[in-house]
């Protein structure tokens, strides 16, 4: 790995500017598999993270303008509002922005699975759920995020994430010249990179730090 690309982590970065570049990458890939006509079929096993199948299952707990307003395409703002509102509840590490985003494409590379306006959420969740429990010393349990985001009770969300990791083959390994390469992406959306984007990248010792706790990541 380039030392050039080791920084130290500032500790209360600009979270908005971070979940703003991840909700931008979000929507652009969003829009790119609308616009290449991409599906999920009902006996794919990528159905399990469409709200479409939940909506299924319980009918009547969804009326019809709920089920317009979670088949809507999201704006970059309806993204962010998302990961910020599981951001003031959780508290997760800025860092897990990032480490959520790896995750999403390392599913989306495994599994050609295209981002929808029923899957997204979903997806999110278990993303930064993941990510939590690799980088943060406290992290919340299943249990609190199905609280925060009671769309689904605690034991949909431990199969969500089970087969979130079965997709991805268990491989939460972040190497940290990924994360770099992911924070410098990230960064270069804005302008001003360091007054606009002001998460610094991770130090030498934070770096190996998130290497190892991947390795032994355990649900």
């Amino acid at each position: 790995m380039n030392s050039m690309y080791i920084g130290s982590t500032i500790s209360k970065p600009n979270v908005d500017s971070i979940i703003n570049a991840v909700a931008t990458i979000l929507h652009s890939q969003m829009l790119e598999d609308q616009n290449q006509g991409k599906k999920i079929e009902k006996d794919s096993e990528l159905f399990f993270f469409s709200e479409e199948k939940y909506i299924q299952e319980k009918p009547d707990a969804f009326d019809s303008q709920r089920i317009q307003l979670l088949r809507e395409t999201p704006t970059i703002e309806n993204i962010l509002e998302f990961i910020k509102a599981l951001y003031d509840c959780a508290q997760f590490s800025p860092e897990c922005c990032i480490i959520c985003l790896v995750y999403i494409n390392r599913l989306i590379a495994f599994t050609e699975m295209p981002l929808q306006p029923t899957n997204w959420r979903p997806l999110l969740l278990c993303s930064l759920l993941v990510a939590q429990k690799v980088w943060d010393d406290r992290y919340l349990t299943n249990a609190d995020f199905a609280f925060i985001y009671p769309f689904f009770v605690t034991e949909e969300i431990n199969k969500l994430e089970q087969k979130f990791l079965e997709l991805i083959q268990y491989n939460v390994t972040v190497r940290s010249n990924l994360y770099a390469k992911y924070y410098f992406e990230l960064r270069a959306l804005f302008k001003d990179n360091e007054k606009e984007f002001p998460m610094k990248p991770l130090d030498k010792k934070d770096a190996e730090n998130l290497e190892l706790r991947s390795k032994d990541y355990k649900t």
